[in-house]
């Protein structure tokens, strides 16, 4: 069977400029945000403390979208499901940020995905305090010593975010369940102003998906 030179060369571009549209655009930060800054000394989503699981490997992306779906559809899915059904994946199971995406439509919820990297810090903090304000939980890109991460704030207070956070230690060798830095807060994780935006400054992959959050509602 003869192959038609110019259909193949035709779908590769096209295929070049999907890939294109869907990464390396994202080296543009979003602009033009409205960022109040008149948020509750204290807020936080509702989220069921029977899904704070330690995640299996490279799985913190399913886990985070386990969360999201929790908190805005109050179902509890098996996350170790969601990372069969994710796409957008390599062969050691790291998922692109294209993957969170999908698979958080797939279940029906609306993704809004922005760029922060040249808002200052107080206006990030003030952005995200927003996010949850209108009750949207908000899955962000971060770096954790030598490693890229997702996890999913849930909450805030006047000093500090809380998480949840898949990678965060697990209350014994025989349970699944993990630790909870704060029992009186929503999330197994908590993370101060600073501590947070150090680490979601460091996140992304060189140009690309630089203090990259996907606002979920």
């Amino acid at each position: 069977m003869k192959l038609n030179l110019n259909k193949v060369l035709s779908a590769v571009s096209w295929t070049a400029v999907l890939l294109f549209l869907l990464f390396f655009l994202r080296f543009f930060p979003s602009t033009g945000l409205k960022i109040p800054n008149n948020n509750k000394a204290i807020n936080y989503l509702n989220i069921s403390k029977d899904i704070y699981y330690e995640q299996t490997l490279n799985n913190c992306g399913p886990y985070s979208v386990m969360a999201v779906i929790n908190i805005l559809k109050g179902e509890e899915k098996d996350p170790e499901i969601l990372a069969k059904e994710m796409k957008w994946r390599t062969v050691t199971t790291v998922t692109s940020p294209q993957g969170i995406i999908d698979l958080l439509r797939e279940y029906d919820i609306k993704t809004e995905e922005y760029s922060l990297k040249f808002y200052s810090t107080e206006k990030k903090i003030a952005w995200l305090k927003e996010q949850i304000d209108n009750g949207k939980p908000i899955i962000l890109f971060v770096k954790l010593k030598y490693s890229q991460h997702y996890f999913t704030i849930v909450g805030y207070d006047e000093s500090g975010f809380m998480i949840y956070d898949s990678s965060q230690e697990r209350q014994d060798e025989k349970s699944k369940k993990t630790k909870v830095d704060r029992e009186e807060y929503a999330g197994n994780r908590y993370y101060t102003n600073n501590e947070l935006m150090e680490i979601w400054n460091k996140g992304g992959y060189v140009l690309f998906f630089k203090n990259w959050a996907v606002v979920c509602s």
